[in-house]
């Protein structure tokens, strides 16, 4: 566990640091569960698309 308080690295409107805590201080990416939460929308809505795109289509 880290010793400090982690922030989220997302950048909001006009180059504004979130100031949210990270969900998880020690990982890799550094996002609040808001940001995390938009994010994984984000990659969901892609792979539907992705899937969508590759179904062939019916004559």
């Amino acid at each position: 566990m880290a010793d400090r308080i982690v922030t989220c690295r997302y950048l909001k409107a006009y180059n504004t640091q979130c100031t949210a805590e990270a969900i998880d201080p020690d990982g890799e990416v550094l996002l609040c569960i808001r940001h995390y939460a938009a994010a994984v929308r984000t990659v969901e809505a892609a792979q539907r698309r992705a899937v969508k795109s590759a179904r062939p289509k019916a004559d």
